[in-house]
């Protein structure tokens, strides 16, 4: 009985997974804050709904990406492509140095078709004194699946810690 219970729970989630990537378009959105009063820098890692997502103003002001903006789209073929990509590289300086945050897509499929073409997420890099003390990290490592999804990273400056805060990926979607 409980593996029946188990087994149409994980169907559950895999349809209301793929009828929400299907039906509506994904606005992902990321966030850094460097904040030397408090000692700790923030990225953040969310999905704006698709009535605030289409108009939402992403700025380097305010610290909103998009990971789509880090992407060149070459239309011009049979099939749509990503052709390039670029990175986003903040400085913030806290009680123990400089610390540098870098921000990049994280492709799933250079072809914007098929199962995984239409996705997109982001992965962080942060280096301390000439060191990465956090490697190149994706917020999500596939584009299906139940794999934890990273909704948040914050870096203490006083430790040079990282702390990061997972979910599962039917919660993020």
């Amino acid at each position: 009985m409980t593996r029946l219970k188990l087994l149409i729970f994980f169907i559950f989630i895999s349809a209301c997974t793929a009828g929400a990537s299907a039906s509506e378009a994904i606005y992902p959105l990321v966030t850094y804050k460097c904040n030397p009063k408090d000692d700790i820098i923030t990225l953040t890692n969310s999905l704006l709904d698709s009535s605030e997502g289409a108009s939402y103003k992403y700025s380097d002001e305010n610290g909103t990406y998009s990971p789509w903006d880090l992407v060149e789209i070459d239309r011009r073929t049979e099939q749509t492509l990503i052709v390039r990509t670029k990175k986003i590289t903040k400085k913030c300086t806290l009680s123990s140095g400089e610390y540098t945050v870098t921000i990049e897509p994280q492709i799933f499929s250079k072809k914007l078709s098929g199962a995984c073409g239409a996705s997109i997420s982001s992965a962080f890099t942060v280096t301390f004194d000439g060191f990465d003390i956090m490697e190149r990290t994706p917020f999500e490592d596939y584009c299906r699946g139940n794999s934890p999804i990273i909704t948040r990273v914050t870096v203490f400056g006083k430790t040079s810690s990282v702390k990061i805060k997972r979910i599962p990926r039917y919660k993020f979607y």
